[in-house]
Parts: structure tokens; C-alpha cells; sequence
């Protein structure tokens, strides 16, 4: 049976299009029914708030009043103008009857808790609290010869409202105050404060009373049921970040006044910025919430007159509950499509597999060639499909034999490299070879001359073969270590210590730095966790670096190397005293070829072909150099196992 090319197949599907018709006439109805029911909704929330904002500027307005009607009463103007007229026997008096009126108001309207005056100095003098008069136990007021109650001088509500114009009401933010005999928080409230002046135009004090805020918690509430989702109040405080965001009243009372109770709580860590943006800069709106959908309302209400500072009513309605008539929409459409659709299904299923399943296969071939390029995909037709999978395959075998090139490019540059290192290090082996090989050789004359005139002393003899022996295999060493640094060999990921890799490395150009007159410093800090590397591969990165900067010094300077480990890493960095990098060279000097050595003695590869080691081992190379002072590589290999190479 001859295969239907995709072009056919695209037309006998579309014969089938009444079925995403019918889908379409179906979301059609849903999302128009969505959208009637999010607009209701939405329009029901943002009444809430804007009831609920309503409310609180009615209660500061009344709160307002019920100041500026104690602030009138006999007592209070009495003691004003006895303290104006310095007569502090009537100032006393007077005194007494504000305690005595305080009371009162305090017991005739139970949203006010507290009712305090407080003189110029931050002395509170006179004061009731939940229907009782404070005793004045504090230090004694000069001018009055009573005590006072407390100070307040320090409160930040004392300092705003002590500098406000006569006829002024100073309000503070809603806040819990702290009982201290009870070693608890009160519930909230807000102080209204206004001042009072003497006749000759100085301040005399303020008078403040504490309203409860709990009206205000109990009308945010019960806006909306928990079913129906949660309200609640928060505060914009953009001069204060301590009270910014900060859950005013809320259905869960432990999130409330994060500020003061220790938890931090506020809406910046439960809310999503874009929503919590919207509340601390504009006056009202409606958001949805992300994930669930839900909508929130708010209104933003400001008792002190400020764009930056006041109350954010909250209502968050949720989705699933408004939404409920929605689903009954939706189970009606769905079963009165779902037989249509199940014959259309039927039909379109031979179509869509015939299309699906070639194309499945490209693409899980596609797949397995991206985790080994020796894979191909099966060409089961000569369709487009087929075309395109023949195309692939061609195209994997290219890269695999591309890729297969420049891995033995890449390593016979390595090699490359490691030859060109040994060849600089040659003078200091050659050096290094030829004391321990003279000191053999005149061991050997003089033992030979002994056997020559009959002075053979067989301790002696033994104690000479001893240290001809000794001084081969210190020539062995210096030849296996520089045997073992040259080989080429194929990578091997063992776990090693990187110390001792280190140690072998300076150990290799111990002669180069003496010929130059060079120090080079190990510093250890604690034992190493092993690293799985290739140990060839990581000592070339390292001989390469220390090569570079004993060629930048000059006699006297000086590299230190420190290896240490932190945080699923282990840090390696070289600290050269030479001249530094040039800032226009720092982005070169891993390109391939670069060097700023004299021709002939560098090739330009070594910081390349080490950047790639490092890569290929899963770390990074980071280099910090300050022109004439000198030069930090720091070499970070991973401590697991997730390696490149």
C-alpha cells in the first residue's frame, strides 16, 4: 500500500473541520459566560472595598470629632489658661477634673482606649485607660509640683503632634501597644492627637486619645466569608520599609503587625510583585491572581492626606467559588457535544496517527542522535517525512566525523602544548640531570681507583654503591615525572588529590624558577576533598599557568599558590608579583594563539588548551591582573560528578 504524502493528509484531515468548529462555538459560550460572571464579580469586590474605605474615613472622621469635643471641654480650657496665668495651685485643680472628664468620654464611647495630655516636654500628666485613671508615680514636673505619669517624648506620634498648627489632628499609625505588667500586645488602635497653645503662642501640650481599631477590623471581616474568599487590611508606608506591606488586620491574627510581633510577615512574601505593586502605588484596581485565579480588589485610603502613607482595603475573592455556576455550563456542553464528538474522534484517528507516528519516529530519532551521534533514524518511506529523515541521518554522520576530527586536532594541540612546555623546562632537567649523574660518575672513579692500586675497602665500597644508587634514582624520578608529564594518554577520570597534584607540578619547574630567580610558595589550608579529573589533563592546566607566571618575573619575584575548598568547589589560584595584564589583553588571552612573548618562545596555546581542559572537567578559569602589580588565575574544579568531558 502506497503512503499518503502529508500534503494529501493535510487535506483529508480538514475535511473534519466542523470539529474544532464545534469547540470553538463551545469555549465561545464558555469563556462569554466566564467573562459575564468575572465582570460581576469583579464589580462586587470592588464595591466591597470601596465600602469598606468608606467605613475607616468614617471612623477617623468621628474619631476626629470626638478629639476636638474633649479638646473643648471646661477642664481641659481651664487648665490651659491656669497654666498660661502661672497658677499652679488652679492648674492642679484643673487637673484633677480632666482626669475626672477623661473618664467619662472614655466610659460613654467604648471605641476610645486610652485619653492622655502630655505637656510640651513629652510628660504625660493626665490619663485614663479602659475605664480607669492613671496614678501619677513618675518623676515630679517642676512647674506643677506633681508627678507624671510617663514619658512619651521619645514616641513618634509625641514628636508629629507637638508640631501641628492649632486646630490640627495629628494621626499615628495603627498600631498594638504593649502592656507591659501583663507582658503582652494589646489590640490595635490609632492615636488622634491635636495641640493646645498658651496666650502667648507657645505650646502647652497635646491631647491624644487611643481609638480601639477593632471596628475597623470587624468591618473588614466580615466583608466576605471564608467560603467566599478573605479581606483584609494592609499598610502602605513607603517612608517607613519596616511598615511596608505590613498585614494590618487579617482573618489569621498571626500575620497581623509583622512589624512588631517578630514575624516580618507582610503581603511582599505571600503576594506576587505585579499584584503588590498595584497596592502600593495606585488609588484602586482589581488584579487576578496568578495560579488560582482568584480576584482582588482593593482601595487605597489615607487618613494623613499622603499619596505614600495610609490603609489598603483588600478583598480577594475566590475564583472557584464565584465561578461554580461556570462548571454546571460546562458539564451541559460537554455532554451535549460528547457523542458528536466521539464519531468525529473516531474518524480523525486514522488521519492523525498516520501523520504523528513518522513524524514520532524523526523525532525521537532526533533525540537519540542529540545523546549519541552514532544513532540513525529509520527511513521507513520516501514521503516527505522519509526525506527529511534521510537528511538528518546524513547530516549526523557529517557532524559525528567533524566532531571525531576535532577531538584529534584538539588533542594533538594539547600534546602540542605539553611537548612545548617540556621543551621550555629542558635547560632545568638537563641542569637537574647533571649533578646527581656527576656525583655518581665521581663516586665511580674513586671506587675504581681504589680497586686499581689495591685499596679495596668493602664498606667503603658498599657505602659508594649506595650512593651511586641513590643518585640514579633521583635521575630516575626527575625522568618518570617528566616521562609521565609528556605521555599521551587517553583521559581517565580518577578521584585525586589536587594538593599532590600541585606538589608534582612545582616540583617540575623547581629548576626553571631558580634559574630565574624565582620563589614559588604552596600554602595548604586543611585537607582536600578527592575531585574525579583526569590527573594528566588538570597537571598540564596547572604546569601551564605556573610556566606563564614564572616567564612574567622577574629575579625575585614571587608565586604563591593556595588551594581550598568551598562550596562544592575546590579553588586553586596562582599570585604572581609580576607586571600584571594589560586591561585591552584580558579579553585575549584564552583566544588561541595569543601571546605577548617574544617569537619563539610561546605558541599562543597554552591558556587556550588549558581553558579547555577546565571546561571539559566542568569548572571555570577566572583571571584578576592590576597593570604593575600582578596577576591572580584562579582555577575552580567541581568536587561531584558532574563533568563535561
Amino acid at each position: 500500500m502506497t503512503r499518503l504524502h502529508i500534503r494529501q493528509k493535510i487535506l483529508l484531515t480538514m475535511l473534519v473541520v466542523f470539529i474544532p468548529s464545534l469547540l470553538f462555538l463551545s469555549f465561545l459560550i464558555i469563556s462569554s459566560t466566564s467573562e459575564i460572571l468575572s465582570a460581576n464579580v469583579t464589580r462586587e469586590v470592588r464595591g466591597l472595598a470601596a465600602k469598606s474605605a468608606q467605613n475607616l474615613d468614617d471612623l477617623v472622621q468621628n474619631s476626629g470629632k470626638t478629639l476636638l469635643v474633649i479638646a473643648k471641654t471646661p477642664s481641659v480650657l481651664g487648665f490651659i489658661d491656669a497654666i498660661s496665668r502661672h497658677n499652679i495651685q488652679l492648674s492642679v485643680r484643673q487637673l484633677d477634673k480632666m482626669e475626672k472628664d477623661f473618664l467619662n468620654f472614655q466610659k460613654l464611647d467604648r471605641t476610645i482606649q486610652a485619653i492622655r495630655f502630655i505637656d510640651p516636654q513629652g510628660r504625660v500628666l493626665a490619663k485614663v485607660r479602659e475605664g480607669a485613671i492613671i496614678p501619677r508615680k513618675g518623676p515630679f514636673v517642676p512647674y506643677l509640683n506633681v508627678r507624671e505619669i510617663s514619658s512619651k517624648k521619645d514616641r513618634q506620634f509625641f514628636k508629629d503632634a507637638i508640631i501641628s498648627k492649632k486646630g490640627e489632628i495629628s494621626i499615628s499609625n495603627m498600631e498594638r501597644g504593649w502592656m507591659g505588667g501583663k507582658a503582652k500586645w494589646c489590640p490595635a488602635m490609632v492615636r488622634f492627637s491635636t495641640p493646645f497653645f498658651l496666650t502667648n503662642g507657645q505650646c502647652a501640650g497635646i491631647l491624644t486619645i487611643n481609638v480601639w481599631g477593632e471596628t475597623a477590623g470587624r468591618t473588614i471581616n466580615r466583608l466576605i466569608s471564608k467560603d467566599e474568599g478573605s479581606a483584609f487590611l494592609i499598610e502602605r508606608n513607603k517612608d517607613n520599609q519596616d511598615r511596608n506591606g505590613i498585614y494590618i488586620f487579617y482573618q489569621d491574627q498571626s500575620c497581623e503587625f509583622g512589624n512588631q510581633t517578630g514575624s516580618k510577615i507582610t503581603v511582599f512574601k505571600q503576594y506576587p510583585k505585579i499584584i503588590t505593586d498595584a497596592w502600593m502605588n495606585t488609588d484602586e484596581g482589581v488584579n487576578i491572581q496568578p495560579g488560582s485565579r482568584d480576584i482582588i480588589a482593593h482601595r487605597f485610603y489615607s487618613p494623613f492626606h499622603r499619596e505614600d502613607k495610609g490603609w489598603v482595603v483588600v478583598v480577594n475573592a475566590k475564583r472557584r467559588f464565584f465561578m461554580a455556576p461556570l462548571t454546571t455550563i460546562k458539564h451541559r456542553i460537554l455532554w451535549s457535544t460528547g457523542l458528536i464528538l466521539a464519531l468525529m474522534i473516531t474518524a480523525a484517528f486514522w488521519f492523525a496517527s498516520s501523520i504523528t507516528r513518522p513524524i514520532k519516529e524523526v523525532i525521537d530519532g532526533t533525540h537519540s542522535i542529540g545523546k549519541d551521534l552514532s544513532c540513525r533514524i529509520p527511513v521507513r518511506s520516501d514521503d516527505e517525512v522519509g526525506a527529511l529523515a534521510q537528511e538528518i541521518n546524513l547530516m549526523a554522520a557529517d557532524l559525528e566525523q567533524h566532531l571525531d576530527d576535532k577531538k584529534k586536532i584538539a588533542e594533538k594541540i594539547c600534546q602540542s602544548e605539553k611537548l612545548a612546555s617540556i621543551g621550555e623546562m629542558a635547560a632545568g632537567i638537563a641542569h637537574e640531570l647533571n649533578t646527581p649523574l656527576g656525583n655518581a660518575r665521581a663516586i665511580a672513579a674513586l671506587a675504581r681507583q681504589d680497586l686499581e692500586n689495591s685499596k679495596c675497602d668493602p664498606a667503603a665500597l658498599d657505602e659508594d654503591l649506595a650512593d651511586i644508587l641513590e643518585q640514579t634514582d633521583k635521575c630516575s624520578r626527575i625522568i618518570s615525572g617528566m616521562l609521565s608529564f609528556a605521555r599521551q594518554q587517553n583521559p581517565e577520570f580518577t578521584y585525586q588529590d589536587i594538593n599532590e597534584l600541585l606538589a608534582s607540578s612545582i616540583s617540575l619547574l623547581r629548576i626553571r624558577s631558580k634559574e630565574k630567580g624565582v620563589s614559588i610558595l604552596f600554602e595548604k589550608k586543611g585537607k582536600l576533598p578527592l575531585v574525579k579529573i583526569d590527573g594528566h589533563q588538570v597537571q598540564q592546566v596547572f604546569v601551564n599557568i605556573l610556566l606563564n607566571a614564572v616567564d612574567a618575573l622577574d629575579q625575585g619575584g614571587q608565586v604563591a599558590i593556595r588551594s581550598r575548598d568551598v562550596i562544592d568547589k575546590i579553588a586553586i589560584q596562582f599570585i604572581d608579583t609580576g607586571s600584571g595584564i594589560e586591561p585591552e589583553q584580558m579579553d585575549k588571552i584564552f583566544v588561541p594563539f595569543f601571546t605577548t612573548k617574544e617569537v619563539g618562545k610561546g605558541t599562543g596555546l597554552g591558556l587556550s588548551v588549558s581553558y579547555g581542559i577546565v571546561k571539559n572537567h566542568g569548572g571555570t578559569i577566572e583571571v584578576e591582573s592590576i597593570p604593575n602589580e600582578g596577576t591572580v588565575f584562579t582555577v575552580f574544579l567541581p568536587t561531584g560528578d558532574n563533568l563535561d568531558g
